[in-house]
């Protein structure tokens, strides 16, 4: 059984709370940390968890603990990761891995120093759709891909400031404390998608954004961004806190020399060159992926091997969209 450590028990984890409870047969809660120190035992209780802490450090001292599920503001990530690692624990952290490169460095470094395995929280292609989508482009089904598109959106309303001053955006509000706005949040889930689907490096890419209709963030609402792969494919992501998903867009597209592949969630289309599209029927599962995502964790644990959402995946991400910021700076291509 793997005993596993909760670091950070905010809103995120209502996503991770049914995974971890699916997961039980092989892992299981084992403790929970947070500041809050309400926040940490009501996450314990719905976990059925013996411990609770306010650090991590000491958690992390805890010889019960075999791994972590890393739930924080984006701030500290880093640091916490680089802990775990140190510490000797696997790690599964949301997303984003870090802020910056030279974050991502460290962890690299540590991670490998003390070989431990980590797997970043990229929980959208552990849906069926994308998964499924994914395997069908790396077995050439759609034979060589032109040109992906992926997309993630929504309409924040009714975020106004309180009376007492307090951003209701909270950390979120700031570039500064949480790496960026919605292309650095919201905006790595097309990223990884997209990434993953092209089954290639990004080597150029270049993003235009704005901010429409959140005055109460210091930095995007909405961007778009267009990327290169080295295998000549051209993605474009789209995501937004300032406007709705556009009518007519799925989750993700790829178009290649033999078709189209296309869909979001549980539901999955292929469309041959020639012909109508037809509809896989795939096993749907609840909760965007998070339930195959603590499974995989877990299995990769047990068997010693590499996540499909490891760290290289995690530092690609991170690349694309701080590349995607100094295009917006600079005004131009930058190469990654």
């Amino acid at each position: 059984m793997i005993r596993v450590g909760l670091i950070g028990c905010g809103g995120i984890v209502n996503a991770h709370v049914p995974g971890w409870k699916a997961a039980q047969s092989c892992a299981r809660v084992v403790a929970t940390c947070d500041v809050d120190e309400t926040s940490a035992k009501q996450r314990a209780q719905e976990l059925e968890a013996g411990a609770t802490y306010a650090d991590w450090r000491a958690m992390l001292a805890d010889g019960e603990v075999d791994a972590v599920d890393v739930c924080l503001p984006h701030r500290f990530h880093r640091d916490a990761i680089v802990d775990a690692a140190e510490a000797g624990k696997h790690i599964l952290t949301e997303k984003p891995l870090c802020m910056t490169l030279q974050e991502a460095q460290d962890i690299e470094a540590a991670v490998r120093a003390n070989n431990v395995i980590l797997m970043c929280g990229h929980n959208q292609m552990f849906q069926p759709a994308p998964r499924t989508a994914r395997r069908w482009i790396k077995e050439g089904k759609i034979g060589r891909v032109f040109s992906l598109r992926t997309v993630d959106c929504g309409l924040h309303t009714n975020r106004q400031q309180s009376e007492n001053g307090e951003n209701p955006w909270a950390w979120r509000g700031s570039a500064a404390e949480a790496g960026g706005g919605c292309a650095f949040d919201t905006g790595y889930h097309p990223a990884y998608v997209l990434i993953s689907l092209a089954d290639s490096e990004p080597k150029e890419v270049v993003s235009f954004s704005a901010n429409y209709n959140q005055p109460l963030l210091d930095a995007e609402d909405t961007a778009q961004t267009m990327v290169r792969f080295a295998n000549g494919a051209v993605g474009t992501l789209q995501t937004s806190w300032g406007h709705p998903w556009p009518n007519g867009h799925w989750q993700f597209h790829a178009i290649g020399e033999k078709g189209q592949i296309y869909g979001r969630g549980n539901d999955l289309y292929f469309q041959p060159l020639e012909g109508e599209a037809q509809k896989e029927p795939l096993e749907p599962e609840e909760g965007w992926g998070f339930i195959s995502e603590m499974r995989h964790f877990a299995d990769c644990i047990k068997t010693g091997q590499t996540p499909e959402q490891g760290l290289h995946e995690g530092i690609t991400v991170l690349k694309l969209i701080l590349g995607g910021y100094q295009s917006e700076r600079e005004k131009r291509v930058i190469e990654l």
